[in-house]
């Protein structure tokens, strides 16, 4: 459990029977608007809006054309995320629940992504999932975007596609599909705000991510990565650096003038939710001004998420401090994206489910926020799996359909 937990959570914690990919994985409302960075990190962040981003789709202030998949589907006009109306989903006895939209005259998605609003209640931990029918069930997207059990209030999420069956016709979808499975367990949960948002570029992006500040990722990541001409992220642990077995202050500036982002992670041994406000406020602060202190500016204003594991007090605070928090969530993102305080990141230790992130962020144009943690022979990652998945990238790279990024350059993306 604690290989690997420390910034971005571990392996996928629920099976289910999305297809394995497309053949190529071979060799109320929330506040979203940030406060900003200090001036002297040299991007301080534009005033704006995030939730206002992209375009309504629906609002769910009329369900005359929603259907029931199974379960209730019932109008919420208490607990909104923004309006005077959500929608509520439930069923007591479990198995699954969920709502269907059909466009018979064909919805356009080629040159747009989704984000939804969600209020995960049970199962916890649970996943939401939106399926993107295009033009039939055999030819079909779905995303499933994990939400950790402390998340205790509404979030953004970016709909990123998590598996692929057939050859969708993204210019003819037929009907969108709004599922959660549970192994019978209650299922409650409120969605809001269905938005699509246009792809900026023609390329997806790909961050490599690597947590708990391991000596590894200096001794075999970041030179193999040099040789690439790849640029990466890396959590800095506070308590770690300079430790046996850890990355030194020394090693993490090498790697920042290599353009490497030397990214915040407020580690300590307990998840953010088990602390108070005050006590997350105070730890997340410390350890923005520990980067600061040591001259890595630039990535101060990311952070990495410990466990995994937050509530919306430790997304409010990201917000109040950070331009992108990243944490588990098993899918991929948009390009910028939107859901900023809790980035969705998937497991480098599973390496076809990594693969398969990995090509569907080249297919349409998202994002794949890949992590790390130790690197090497009878660790999380060996080498050869590692340098795989970096082929994989590569291959994407000299057909022109994804580059590798860092999240300074993402934020640069946003604010152009």
């Amino acid at each position: 459990m604690l290989a690997g937990c420390g910034a971005l959570g571990d392996a996928d914690p629920q099976t289910d029977d999305t297809p394995t990919g497309d053949g190529t994985a071979t060799p109320t409302s929330t506040p979203e608007n940030g406060t900003g960075t200090p001036e002297e990190t040299g991007t301080p962040t534009q005033e704006f809006n995030y939730t206002d981003r992209g375009t309504v789709l629906d609002d769910f202030e009329d369900l005359e054309y929603w259907g029931t998949i199974q379960g209730d589907v019932s109008a919420e006009t208490e607990d909104v995320f923004r309006g005077s109306q959500s929608v509520r989903i439930q069923n007591p006895s479990g198995g699954g629940a969920g709502m269907y939209k059909a466009y018979p005259d064909g919805l356009d998605l080629t040159k747009n992504n989704l984000s939804i609003a969600v209020k995960m209640e049970k199962p916890s931990p649970g996943k939401l999932a939106m399926e993107v029918i295009a033009p039939a069930r055999s030819d079909h997207l779905v995303c499933r975007r994990y939400i950790p059990d402390a998340m205790d209030g509404w979030m953004r999420v970016d709909l990123g596609y998590t598996g692929l069956r057939g050859d969708p016709m993204m210019e003819s979808v037929q009907e969108l599909r709004i599922v959660v499975l549970s192994d019978g367990e209650p299922i409650n949960f409120v969605v809001d705000d269905l938005r699509k948002h246009p792809k900026p570029t023609d390329k997806g992006r790909v961050v490599l991510s690597f947590s708990d500040s391991h000596a590894s990722q200096y001794d075999v990541a970041f030179q193999e990565l040099k040789k690439r001409d790849m640029s990466a992220m890396v959590a800095a642990v506070p308590d770690q650096i300079n430790s046996d077995g850890a990355l030194t202050t020394g090693q993490l500036r090498e790697m920042q003038d290599a353009d490497w982002d030397v990214i915040s992670s407020p580690h300590v041994g307990t998840p953010l939710p088990e602390m108070s406000e005050d006590e997350q406020r105070r730890l997340i602060k410390q350890t923005k001004e520990y980067l600061r202190l040591k001259g890595f500016r630039e990535g101060m204003q990311f952070v990495a998420l410990p466990y995994g594991s937050f509530d919306r007090t430790t997304l409010d605070l990201v917000d109040e401090f950070h331009e992108y928090g990243f944490a588990y969530g098993a899918c991929p993102n948009i390009v910028p994206p939107v859901g900023k305080e809790a980035v969705s990141t998937v497991s480098g230790a599973d390496l076809n489910g990594a693969a398969r992130m990995i090509n569907l962020a080249a297919k349409y144009n998202q994002l794949t926020v890949v992590n790390f943690a130790d690197i090497g022979k009878d660790q999380d990652v060996d080498e050869e799996h590692f340098n795989h998945l970096l082929d994989i990238i590569e291959d994407w790279q000299r057909q022109g359909k994804l580059e590798v990024a860092t999240p300074s350059d993402l934020l640069k993306l946003q604010q152009s």
